[in-house]
């Protein structure tokens, strides 16, 4: 009998997958359109403001009052999504497309057991994770230890990426800026929620690539 390594086996064919669409130049490549423009230039004067020196000077951060709505129900656990409006600079906000102004988050939580008794962790997304779900499964072993996975959706990516943007390929290098700073600052919201409103006890930041560079 032969053994295969699927793992290796997948690893290969991304790596051909990826060689032949950036060599025959077949997909849209990232940044088509430049720099960005006058976004990219408002992004430079704000820079100071965006992200100041010390770090009290911005926190608490922008409350945030989620819409819930539960997406499925078990005896053990329970998974909710959240909609509400990106809490980054109103000067950003109207440089962010229409469709990335409001922020999508799941939760999945243990159930029948307080916050205070519980720890979450907020997972962002990394390059190309356009879903819930795969950090979600990474989330699922953590309920038994009473832990809760909070899981956002960021600007550019999901049912926030705007209607011109194929797959993940940002148009502008002015985006990933914002989809950084918007992230970010909706992220840390989420956390200021947990301790000021949901009553957490713990918590904590993870993120996979784009995302754990934006943990940091």
């Amino acid at each position: 009998m032969v053994s295969v390594n699927v793992g290796l086996v997948h690893y290969v064919l991304d790596h051909i997958y990826g060689t032949l669409l950036h060599r025959t130049k077949l997909g849209t490549p990232f940044f088509s359109k430049g720099w960005g423009g006058t976004k990219l230039d408002l992004l430079e004067r704000m820079v100071k403001q965006l992200f100041p020196e010390a770090p009290c000077q911005n926190w608490p951060p922008t409350a945030v009052q989620p819409k819930w709505k539960t997406v499925w129900e078990t005896k053990n656990s329970c998974l909710r999504e959240g909609v509400f409006r990106t809490t980054c600079d109103e000067r950003l906000i109207d440089a962010l497309p229409p469709e990335s102004h409001n922020a999508r988050v799941a939760f999945l939580t243990p159930k029948d057991v307080s916050p205070e008794k519980m720890a979450c962790v907020v997972h962002l997304a990394g390059t190309g994770d356009h879903s819930f779900e795969r950090r979600l499964r990474l989330g699922g072993p953590l309920l038994k230890d009473n832990i809760a996975t909070m899981v956002l959706e960021s600007p550019y990516y999901g049912q926030r990426r705007p209607s011109m943007q194929h797959g993940a390929k940002l148009q502008c290098v002015s985006d990933l800026l914002l989809l950084g700073k918007a992230t970010i600052d909706e992220a840390r919201s989420l956390l200021y929620w947990l301790q000021a409103e949901a009553g957490y006890g713990k918590m904590g930041i993870c993120g996979l690539s784009m995302g754990m560079y934006f943990s940091h």
